[in-house]
């Protein structure tokens, strides 16, 4: 009976330790597959978490005033209006990446000017030390991550000497395009 006891009770501890094993292998595994799974949902692009900041938004102080303006994550929409030659409208914007990731700027879009005001007219758009003059350009420049790493876009828009000046009301925008 002595002999008996001394089993069941060596039966229980064996038992018990191999649940204790086992629950300690689960949360172990547990823990690893939440890990990986955290890990390649953090890998995942999240685009609209990078483009325009609208609250570092900063008009020069000799800049005509947009009637209209609207910035979205990837767009700024202007609607101004110049009244005589020497008249410009003139505005810097960060672009910051809040995602996980570098990403990386493959395209700015701007507005085509009408051929009526093509030749009064000078829109430029100045990124990275480069002027951008057109409607569409390549661009593929890193936009590292994190709002420290941000990197700002000049708007100019001058009315430029000129026969018939009178004024002028310009719709203008300049979108940002990331690559996939």
């Amino acid at each position: 009976m002595q002999k008996r006891k001394q089993l069941q009770y060596a039966v229980v501890g064996v038992l018990g330790f191999a649940l204790l094993f086992m629950t300690i292998g689960f949360a172990a595994y547990a823990q690893l597959v939440s890990n990986d799974t955290a890990a390649a949902i953090s890998d995942f692009k999240v685009h609209h978490k990078v483009g325009f900041d609208a609250s570092s938004y900063l008009q020069s102080e000799d800049s005509v005033t947009p009637s209209v303006k609207t910035i979205t994550n990837d767009e700024i929409d202007f609607s101004v209006r110049l009244e005589k030659p020497g008249d410009t409208y003139a505005a810097v914007i960060n672009i910051v990446n809040n995602s996980n990731v570098t990403e990386y700027l493959s395209q700015i879009n701007m507005s085509k000017l009408d051929e009526k005001v093509a030749d009064k007219i000078d829109y430029r758009i100045t990124f990275d030390d480069e002027d951008y003059i057109g409607t569409s350009y390549d661009i593929d420049k890193n936009i590292n991550r994190g709002n420290s790493a941000r990197k700002q876009m000049f708007i100019t828009v001058t009315y430029k000497d000129g026969k018939n000046a009178g004024p002028i009301d310009l719709d203008l925008s300049a979108g940002l395009v990331f690559a996939e």
